[in-house]
């Protein structure tokens, strides 16, 4: 890696527009959307920010990360042509495993309109077993990681409120 890893950002953003094929009906970003939205955010951080590529780095290595769970709560609609800012960040990491965070919020308001959880197993994708991350990438987790290493005790709905009144008490609401 090029950039000195103790400068780089633990929480990288993306402004996107969301794009009418993604929309239902009513104008809204279809709840269906919303992980691709935040998946195709953290590759793009993660290619400009970090300078990683997921998919050279599988090519190399012969290993590559596959979600394994996921949890979304929908708070605001995000409507059709609105520009939105994605944020993302990695929680926790282990041997074999991460969690990342994405929120999507207002540009204007800093308004919190979904946040998800995912959670990645890395894998050997020659042999279809899980895999051990590498010495470097524990060293680099180390740097950009909110929580750290381990597994946190924090379930997805005290991290929702928690953050619902962060984003209350920077707003004046």
């Amino acid at each position: 890696m090029d950039k000195d890893q103790s400068t780089l950002p633990q929480y990288p953003e993306s402004t996107v527009r969301i794009r009418f094929e993604d929309s239902d009906p009513f104008g809204h970003l279809n709840n269906g959307r919303y992980v691709d939205y935040f998946m195709n955010a953290r590759e793009d951080q993660m290619r400009e920010v970090y300078q990683r590529d997921i998919y050279e780095h599988m090519r190399q290595s012969g290993k590559a990360w596959v979600v394994a769970s996921s949890q979304i709560a929908y708070l605001r609609e995000a409507k059709y042509n609105e520009e939105v800012i994605i944020r993302t960040n990695l929680r926790w990491f282990t041997a074999s495993d991460l969690l990342t965070e994405g929120q999507m919020l207002d540009p204007e308001t800093g308004a919190l309109k979904s946040v998800v959880w995912m959670r990645f197993a890395y894998l050997d994708v020659r042999k279809g077993t899980k895999a051990t991350h590498e010495p470097e990438l524990m060293d680099f987790y180390k740097t950009i990681a909110i929580v750290g290493e381990g597994k946190e005790d924090l379930f997805f709905e005290q991290r929702v409120k928690e953050l619902r009144a962060l984003a209350s008490a920077s707003s004046g609401a």
